[in-house]
């Protein structure tokens, strides 16, 4: 959730406490005196509790950020890099075991068709296809390569490795630690 969705939300719940009172108010329920002090007590607390959640937001944004860019060159984070600091099972492995995923494919399909116009939409929407029904491994090497895809990068050899831009690394990294993930979950609700 970000800091527009989270203004809505505060607006939404201001609005219902609004009413709820006016509603007591008007059956009698409650006097002028109390209607106001409970709205003056509500907002004290709604700001309180809107500042403390945009703060994490912002700050785990930052932190992801930070990380990321720590492990960025030219733009690019090495997934590979990022696979060695959670596994110790070969890097190219668990690359392709995060794109044996539907999910996974159709998030890099989002951000291809996003970001590059050379994108081969109609390959990519047949590689899914096989992969699910054939015993096709699309690698990062066979994505780039039959899509013309620009947000994975692969270099061969020694020193070699698969690098990604940075959405597409935040995405990798959340599936590689479900705490993680949990913990960004926790932060924008």
């Amino acid at each position: 959730m970000n800091e527009n969705e989270l203004r809505e939300r505060y607006i939404c719940l201001a609005f219902q406490y609004e009413s709820v009172i006016d509603a007591l108010l008007t059956k009698g329920l409650v006097d002028m005196e109390a209607a106001s002090a409970a709205k003056e007590r509500f907002y004290d607390t709604l700001n309180e509790e809107r500042l403390l959640a945009t703060q994490k937001i912002r700050d785990y944004q930052e932190s992801i950020s930070l990380y990321m860019r720590t492990l960025a060159y030219d733009g690019m984070v090495s997934l590979t890099e990022l696979t060695r600091q959670y596994s110790d099972e070969s890097p190219g492995y668990v690359i392709q075991s995060w794109m044996r995923s539907r999910n996974t494919l159709e998030f890099l399909r989002q951000w291809e068709l996003d970001q590059n116009a050379e994108f081969d939409d109609q390959v990519c929407a047949e590689l899914i296809r096989q992969g699910h029904t054939t015993s096709l491994t699309i690698t990062p090497t066979l994505w780039v390569r039959r899509t013309h895809a620009v947000g994975l990068y692969v270099k061969q050899g020694k020193g070699g490795g698969v690098s990604a831009y940075p959405e597409i690394a935040t995405d990798f990294r959340l599936w590689l630690d479900p705490k993680e993930r949990l913990t960004l979950i926790r932060s924008v609700r």
